[in-house]
């Protein structure tokens, strides 16, 4: 009798333990998403640190203007990776991965990194998971990356995308530039 008692005993707190534990979990996002959206993060991340120091050495070599004048255009698909040769006011495209003489940077779904920028601030943006509506079949213009150039199979205003600034401070003048 009395190892019936222990038994159920230890049977209602396993259940009761397993009950805590789904709880817990509900609340939590799952690890898959928290791991893929680091990936994002640190994708980004690269990126911008990438584009300044591009543009940082590019007004150091030409020596006129500013940091931020001499970001580079996005990729617009002409050729995989490079800048495209101008953008006026605000452009987007993918990160020109060949001209900042990177490799291409994914985010956290394995999607190639985004570019916009414009005369006075720039972004780099993580496209996520295609969204209802959104295509990304292979086009052929980008090999590398896969997909193609539409920007609204990829880029939304409210949707899953992850993006980040440019912070001013990877903008200023180098000293002794």
């Amino acid at each position: 009798m009395k190892t019936q008692r222990g038994a159920a005993a230890l049977l209602l707190l396993l259940v009761l333990l397993a009950a805590v534990v789904s709880l817990f979990a509900a609340g939590q996002p799952p690890q898959d998403a928290t791991v893929r959206d680091g990936q994002s993060q640190r994708a980004l991340a690269e990126a911008a640190q990438a584009l300044a120091g591009y543009a940082r050495a590019q007004r150091c070599e030409q020596g006129v203007g500013t940091v931020q004048s001499h970001l580079p255009c996005p990729d617009q698909g002409a050729s995989e990776g490079q800048a495209a040769p101008s953008c006026p006011g605000v452009s987007r495209g993918r990160l020109p991965w060949r001209t900042l003489g990177i490799a291409p940077l994914r985010d956290g779904h394995g999607e190639c990194l985004w570019y916009e920028r414009g005369p006075t601030a720039a972004r780099v943006i993580a496209p996520g998971l295609a969204l209802a509506g959104q295509s990304r079949a292979a086009s052929g213009a980008a090999p590398v990356c896969g997909g193609h150039y539409a920007q609204a199979d990829y880029l939304e205003a409210a949707g899953n995308d992850r993006a980040l600034a440019l912070d001013p401070a990877l903008l200023a003048l180098p000293a002794g530039c």
